[in-house]
């Protein structure tokens, strides 16, 4: 999760920073650009964040059971 927490964080910048030296457009067109790949990025790190805790939640829930044949397709909320 921490490696995609950090290239989210640094996309943006970098991307920006590339556009700043390899483009001749104004710098304000530049910043929403990173800007803007910054946005799109975060929810990735988010999803990451739920896919991290739901799959350490059901390993803990399933350690106190004697394994099943199969895992269950739902986890009791409550």
């Amino acid at each position: 999760m921490g490696v995609g927490a950090l290239i989210a964080l640094v996309a943006g910048p970098l991307i920006g920073a590339l556009l700043i030296v390899l483009t001749n457009a104004p710098l304000a067109l530049l910043n929403v650009v990173a800007g803007i790949v910054y946005a799109l990025a975060m929810p990735f790190v988010a999803l990451t964040g739920s896919y991290v805790y739901f799959d350490s939640r059901v390993r803990e829930e399933l350690e106190q059971e004697e394994a099943p044949p199969l895992l269950p397709a739902e986890i009791a909320l409550g």
